[in-house]
């Protein structure tokens, strides 16, 4: 099996690990009493009704996910992703993603309305997933939507941190930082999927329902998936390491860092499958096509250190990359001999911003579509 399948498989048992069904399966049952959700029991006799939420980019695959567990004791609610489809028991609403259109203030406008209508003694879930923060949105007074369109552009093209990011959308909300959860009085629970490193809270889809009074709880995340794909490679390589899920900074830094490990476990073994996560940064440059991980990819080949042995696949967990179609780049042996046949040159390409059209020539793109999941990126290096 080449090198190139079995990046692809590693980085597809990752995956699977942090998809919705797979993770609201693990976190939720119920049997003629109770509903347990993360090992916490609710009596089903004292709940009144039952409503579900579910907003970002797995919005629609966990509430698909949910209500294949409890069916019709669901009584309302309202699912919000950037993907196509229907739920059986409550409304979707397809959105916007990454930039906040009048879509996003839409469907922030359903979820309040539906928030609104449960009472004191009603119960409903929260499934939150990244991508949150451009789905729903609700400006603050005095800022129009083209107003914060181009703050939202401005913070999508500047390099920063998504805490960073994050902040400022809070500050210009009105349903950001826990104000969502607000409009309503009833108990519930908060079930995340993380896509920010360390899995802060107070960061992942800019905490809509953070106002400490509801419990949330991380169901998916990055360490999760790597886990799931070092249980998979182990056995097939003489050294399988997750160096590290907290990979964050520019995308230049981040190739210098990877570099140094790939060249430091390159002399100790024969075979290994290091695997990183985490979330880097770019800046945009130029009119291009691309995303950080293209780019951290392309970065990578500044450096002679892919070879007959030695394989990369970069990828993005939620399937888009950029503003490209792309999910990542293979970086494979042949790939030096590629570039001198077509000339083309990685510098030329980051000038602007455009590793997309690189690795396209290439055939070395992997692309595969919205996975319907977010826990940040996956970076894989393969020694066989």
């Amino acid at each position: 099996m080449s090198n190139k399948k079995i990046l692809a498989q590693i980085y597809h048992q990752a995956l699977q690990a942090v998809k919705a069904e797979t993770i609201i399966r693990n976190n939720i049952t119920l049997d003629e009493k109770n509903l347990t959700i993360c090992n916490t029991a609710y009596p089903l006799k004292k709940l009144n009704k039952l409503y579900l939420f579910s907003v970002g980019k797995a919005g629609l695959g966990m509430a698909k996910a949910v209500e294949k567990i409890l069916g019709p004791l669901i009584q309302g609610g309202v699912a919000i992703s950037h993907q196509e489809g229907e739920c059986s028991f409550i409304e979707h609403h397809t959105s916007t993603h990454p930039l906040v259109s009048q879509k996003s203030i839409d469907a922030a406008e359903k979820l309040i309305e539906a928030m609104q209508t449960m009472g004191e003694d009603d119960f409903f879930i929260f499934c939150l997933s990244g991508g949150a923060s451009a789905m729903i949105e609700k400006p603050i007074d005095g800022i129009t939507l083209e107003n914060f369109q181009k703050i939202s552009s401005a913070l999508l093209g500047s390099g920063i941190d998504i805490q960073t990011m994050n902040s400022v959308r809070k500050a210009i909300s009105q349903i950001k930082g826990g104000k969502l959860a607000n409009h309503t009085k009833a108990k519930g629970v908060v079930l995340v999927l993380s896509d920010v490193i360390g899995d802060d809270l107070q960061t992942i889809g800019s905490a809509p329902m953070m106002n400490g009074k509801i419990p949330h709880h991380i169901i998916g995340n990055n360490t999760i998936a790597l886990k799931e794909a070092k249980k998979y490679i182990k056995g097939k390589v003489e050294r399988v390491k997750i160096v590290t899920n907290t990979l964050n900074g520019p995308s230049k830094e981040a190739a210098k860092y990877l570099i140094k490990k790939i060249k430091e476990y390159d002399k100790r073994y024969d075979s290994f499958c290091l695997l990183f996560g985490g979330e880097t940064t770019t800046e945009v440059k130029g009119t291009g096509k691309g995303g950080r991980n293209q780019e951290l990819a392309l970065r990578l080949l500044e450096d002679a250190l892919v070879s007959d042995k030695i394989s990369i696949l970069i990828a993005g967990s939620d399937g888009i990359d950029g503003n490209s179609p792309a999910t990542g780049a293979f970086l494979e042996s042949n790939i030096y001999k590629k570039m001198k046949i077509k000339g083309l040159k990685p510098k030329t390409y980051l000038k602007n911003s455009d590793s997309y059209t690189f690795f396209k020539a290439l055939n070395s793109d992997f692309t595969i579509g919205s996975t319907g999941t977010n826990v940040m990126d996956f970076m894989i290096i393969l020694k066989k």
